[in-house]
Order: C-alpha cells, then sequence, then structure tokens
C-alpha cells in the first residue's frame, strides 16, 4: 500500500519514471546517444552528433564517438562499398573479399561476388604479368607484347618496355632492322649512331675518333663506361632497372630497396627477405620496419600480395596506391612511388625526358639527338649530332 501511494503521488507532480526517455522531448535520456537520437529506440544521428555504437549514426560511423562521414579508412562497409573499405569508389578489394563487378578488385576478377586471385587465364592482366595473361609469373608473351625484361618475352628481347625480335649475334635490332654495328656508319656501335659524312665505322668506331679516360668510342660519339646502352662494348644495352658498373650490367635498386637473388626486394617489407637477404618470416607473420611480426598492418600501411606482406602503398612501387598496383621500370631512371602516384628518379647522366611521358622514360640521348642535342629541343638542321654539339 506504502509504494503504491508514493507511485501515485509522483504522478501527481509529473515525475513519474522512465526507462528510456522519449525521442521527442528535447532532452538526452533513456539510452540515447545524444539529444533524441541514437540508442536502440530512436533513429541514428546526423553527422557531428555524439555516438557509442556505428548504428547509432546515419551514416553508420562512428569515430571517437562522434557521427562523421564514411571514408575508405574507417574498418567499416559503408557508403558503396562492397566490403569493409574496398570496392567501388574505394581501393580495390583483395581475394576473397566481397565484390559486384571486376572493378571492384586488385585482380579485375569478380566470380561468385568473390575477388578472386590473378591467374595466367583469366583474360586480365593483373598480378604480375607484362601484358594480357603472359609475362612475369605466367608463360613468356609474344612479340609486340608489354614486357619488363628478356625472360618476358618468349621469342626475342624486351627494348622499350615491348618484345620485339631478336638478332643473331652480331646483328643489332635497330627498329625494324638488323644492323651490324661494327661496320654500319648509319648505326656503327649503336642504333642511330651516324658516323660524318664519307667517315668508315670500323669495330663499332668511327675512324679517327679519339675519346678521353673514362670513356670509349661508340659510333660517332665518346660514350662513359657506365652507360647502359655500351656496357663494356658498343650496342650492349643493361636491362630495364640495371646499371653499368664495371663494364657489367647490374641491378640499379632505388633507395630503401637491396638487392637479392638477381631481384631488388625491399627488405623493410620483404617477407622473404625481411632485415636482409636471405631471412624469410615464418608462417603467420609479416615483415614490417625490417623484422617479422603477426600479419597484421595498421594504417596507412596495408596488408598486401595475398596477405603475406605489410606494406606502405604510399611509397612501394610494387603497391603503389594499392596492393598489386606495379610502377613499371622508367628507362635511364629509376622507378619511385611518390604518395601514390608513380614517379621516376632524376634521369641518368647524359639523359634526358624531352617528352615528358613517364612510359618510355629519359628517352633523348643528348649526346647524339639531333633533335635533342646537348638539351632538350636543340635541333640539329641539315647535320648530325655529336659530343653534345650540332656539327
Amino acid at each position: 500500500m506504502q509504494r503504491l501511494l508514493t507511485l501515485l503521488a509522483l504522478g501527481l507532480l509529473g515525475c513519474a519514471p522512465t526507462s528510456n526517455g522519449t525521442c521527442t522531448d528535447g532532452t538526452r535520456n533513456g539510452e540515447e546517444s545524444d539529444v533524441d537520437c541514437g540508442g536502440p529506440a530512436c533513429s541514428p544521428c546526423e553527422l557531428t552528433l555524439a555516438c557509442l555504437t556505428h548504428s547509432d549514426c546515419t551514416s553508420v560511423v562512428c569515430a571517437r564517438r562522434v557521427c562523421v562521414s564514411p571514408s575508405c579508412l574507417d574498418g567499416t562497409r559503408n557508403g558503396e562499398e562492397t566490403d569493409v573499405d574496398c570496392g567501388a569508389t574505394c581501393a580495390p578489394c583483395s581475394e576473397n573479399r566481397a565484390c559486384v563487378s571486376g572493378p571492384d578488385c586488385e585482380s579485375a576478377v569478380c566470380i561468385g561476388q568473390r575477388c578472386a586471385a590473378p591467374s595466367c587465364s583469366d583474360l586480365q592482366r593483373n598480378g604480375r604479368e607484362t601484358d594480357l595473361d603472359c609475362g612475369g609469373d605466367c608463360a613468356p608473351c609474344p612479340l609486340g607484347a608489354g614486357c619488363g625484361r628478356n625472360a618476358d618475352c618468349a621469342d626475342g628481347a624486351c627494348r622499350d618496355a615491348q618484345c620485339v625480335e631478336r638478332c643473331a649475334v652480331p646483328l643489332l635490332a635497330c627498329g625494324n632492322t638488323c644492323v651490324d654495328p661494327r661496320v654500319d656508319p648509319e648505326n656503327c656501335g649503336g642504333c642511330g649512331l651516324v658516323c660524318p659524312p664519307g667517315g668508315l665505322c670500323d669495330q663499332s668506331s668511327c675512324q679517327g675518333l679519339s675519346c678521353p679516360s673514362g670513356t670509349h668510342a661508340c659510333g660517332p660519339a665518346c660514350v662513359g663506361d657506365d652507360d647502359v646502352l655500351n656496357c663494356g662494348a658498343c650496342g650492349n644495352v643493361c636491362n630495364p632497372g640495371e646499371a653499368c658498373v664495371a663494364n657489367q650490367c647490374r641491378l640499379n635498386c632505388s633507395a630503401g630497396q637491396t638487392a637479392c637473388g638477381g631481384q631488388c626486394v625491399r627488405t623493410a617489407t620483404d617477407p622473404g627477405h625481411c632485415g636482409g637477404c636471405g631471412q624469410p618470416c615464418q608462417g603467420g607473420e609479416v615483415c614490417a620496419s625490417g623484422l617479422c611480426v603477426p600479419s597484421a598492418c595498421a594504417p596507412p600501411l596495408a596488408l598486401c600480395a595475398l596477405g603475406t606482406i605489410c606494406v606502405d602503398p604510399r611509397f612501394d612501387p610494387d603497391n603503389c596506391g594499392g596492393c598489386g598496383v606495379v610502377c613499371p621500370a622508367v628507362p635511364q631512371a629509376t622507378r619511385v612511388c611518390d604518395d601514390q602516384i608513380c614517379s621516376r628518379t632524376a634521369c641518368t647522366p647524359g639523359f634526358a625526358d624531352c617528352n615528358g611521358a613517364l612510359a618510355d622514360g629519359c628517352e633523348a640521348q643528348l649526346v647524339n639527338d639531333p633533335m635533342n642535342c646537348g638539351m632538350c629541343g636543340r635541333v640539329c638542321l641539315g647535320g648530325p649530332c655529336a659530343n653534345n654539339n650540332c656539327s
């Protein structure tokens, strides 16, 4: 009887207790996360209002107890994403994650609403392929297809990122023609190295040419002993990514990379060479900052290569802006990833990027290019370019 009288008294005074308040009383009460919103009973809150869980927000994103706009780094599947923080307008999703169509996936292949692993028969250029379903880890490519090294080509050589016909030694492929650089005055010592009018080509050098120490004659020009187009001998071209050191072509690894077993690797992130060449991580580990750690990456790092390596997609040329986005080799320079955009280092001395195209790198050899003689845009009218000067 006393409890009943107490409740009646509270009711008369307008103080009847409530369990959740109401969603329209202009007061934050009950289980609301902000005034009249959030919680299990009220509608979700708008942006900038308080929240406790993602479900408290119309954006379905609660960060530091405030409703914020969806993003591709919020750890939640929202907006048009097909999976958590990937797909649609976000970065492509890795293998086995949800998708709607090919562009949602790193491999560009969506099967059964799941991203498939790259393969050599999926009719997509993905993984480490240099062209459609060939090169890299797949079978070598035919003539005319894209490539990054000679091994990517089935029958020929890789030149200017394209598989071309290989000429029988000692002939050299210049354009679509095989020439003998030992005696050809139009290609003396290398393609396009033209001897002066009336000059003869003997043993890959124009007669009468005397070169200073540290250089050697190739056609009408003196080239450095570190020339990647004439490494150790006129016309001996190093593969993309290699430098000419002591008359031998060697890997020219970019900053942060180390030559291990004939390839450039990042010992800071490579699980096969973590912290140094030949130091593999164990199963269930990734390489982060040169140390083998459990397979988990915190932003801005990302877990790539089917969950086996932890990389920084802002600066990793093999995962530039996203997993598997490989920056191609840049002739006469070194490829780099600059804030998720493929770029290059400075040109090799003696070369310049006169057309501004990244694909062909530093395409102009200033020492003998009659269209860019000694500098970009200097054209030799009616005569050749030799030693950086129009003759």
